[in-house]
């Protein structure tokens, strides 16, 4: 049933999509804000996993279809792609938002906003368009900002060197801050006595990314890398933090490993598995930023399609995959990608890492550093999204 006009301004819509674990929890946080600032008024459909879920959103269909890596990897996923399009296009026009907030997920909400566009342009529907996290214009392929700036009333960056990207093109754009700001500094002391870790030993957290696919390539090489940095560090214990919804697969994986002293850690735990952690080796993307926060020496790990990877050599800026180097200006935390994406390789910049006498003191700078360049006024990510929100589709 449609609601009236002013039923419609007093309790609005707002469609969320989000089609990764990432961009979920960045979802539920705004959500969570719509709702404190709305008086609780705010009403949602959409897109997400189990934390907007958890917010109170009913998934159009589920998220994993989403979880796509690479070029060549998304060919296959193609038909059902543009099936899931044309549905969630379809779900806007008949619920009648008055906006759309599409967080990351480029490949697929891009085509949204553009269908959006589209059909606005034939009919009287206003329906806002809102997109979070900026696309990564800095890193590869800047001609596309101006290509954006069509497509959207307004962007919410992450970082504050974005918005001078996008502004000159005539998207209005607001840097809010990113919610791995948000994070409480974890216990080194509770997660080693929950977990019975000896103080003496070496703790090497590994995070292989939040795609299915990121998990099936990088984890085979984790595990190399583990058998071979045993010989060097006997008395050595490994942490796996990991989301609900990847659980399942990485605890599959790892119970083929022959390693001991292997840890899985769900989400509630990673800021103190993250304290009680000496080192770090992390797929590049948001962890690699929240290990940098909490002063985690950190491997950068990658590898993909052969064919996207010989792509992507030509396209990407690779001193700016690192989120941490990027905002820090200085390549402070090692990156290896495809063939450099090696157990030997690995091991090699990770025991050099460890022989580096201020490295504590650099990661103590680093973290200060990135928090400083960050720093949204004492506000949060999500209510300043929310707010930025509010404003564009003025429902208050």
């Amino acid at each position: 049933m449609n609601l009236s006009q002013n039923d419609q301004h007093d309790r609005p819509l707002f469609y969320i999509i989000a089609g990764e674990v990432s961009g979920d929890m960045i979802g539920a946080g705004v959500m969570k804000s719509l709702k404190t600032l709305t008086s609780g008024k705010a009403r949602f459909a959409g897109v997400g996993g189990v934390h907007m879920s958890s917010e109170g959103l009913e998934s159009l269909f589920p998220i994993e279809e989403l979880s796509v890596l690479g070029l060549f990897e998304l060919i296959p996923k193609i038909p059902k792609l543009l099936k899931r399009i044309r549905e969630t296009v379809h779900d806007i026009f008949l619920k009648k938002p008055c906006a759309v907030i599409t967080i990351d997920s480029k490949g697929f909400n891009f085509r949204i906003a553009k269908q959006i566009a589209l059909k606005q342009n034939k009919q009287t529907e206003n329906i806002k368009l809102i997109h979070m996290v900026a696309p990564t214009v800095w890193a590869w392929r800047p001609g596309r900002a101006k290509k954006i700036a069509k497509l959207f009333d307004h962007l919410l960056a992450m970082f504050p060197f974005e918005p001078a990207y996008f502004i000159p093109h005539g998207l209005k754009t607001s840097f809010v801050g990113h919610p791995a700001l948000e994070e409480k500094e974890g216990n080194p002391d509770t997660f080693k006595k929950s977990f019975s870790i000896p103080k003496d030993c070496l703790v090497l957290s590994l995070l292989p990314g939040s795609r299915t696919g990121e998990i099936d390539r990088l984890l085979p090489v984790f595990e190399e890398t583990i058998s071979k940095l045993k010989h060097h560090f006997p008395r050595l214990y490994i942490v796996i933090p990991t989301v609900l919804a990847l659980e399942d697969r990485v605890r599959n994986i790892i119970s083929e490993w022959t390693a001991e002293n292997v840890i899985l850690v769900r989400n509630q735990d990673k800021q103190d598995a993250f304290a009680a952690s000496d080192f770090a080796i992390a797929a590049s993307g948001t962890a690699t930023l929240e290990l940098a926060l909490a002063r985690v020496p950190t491997i950068v790990a990658y590898k993909v399609n052969f064919l996207t990877g010989w792509i992507a050599y030509f396209l990407v800026n690779h001193q700016s995959i690192v989120l941490a180097n990027r905002i820090l200006e200085q390549p402070l935390f090692p990156l290896l990608v495809q063939k450099n994406c090696n157990s030997d390789k690995i091991v090699e910049v990770l025991i050099s890492q460890k022989n580096r006498k201020n490295i504590a003191k650099e990661m103590e700078l680093a973290s200060a550093t990135i928090r400083e360049r960050l720093d949204i006024g004492g506000n949060t990510s999500s209510n300043l999204a929310a707010q930025v929100i509010l404003n564009e589709t003025r429902v208050l």
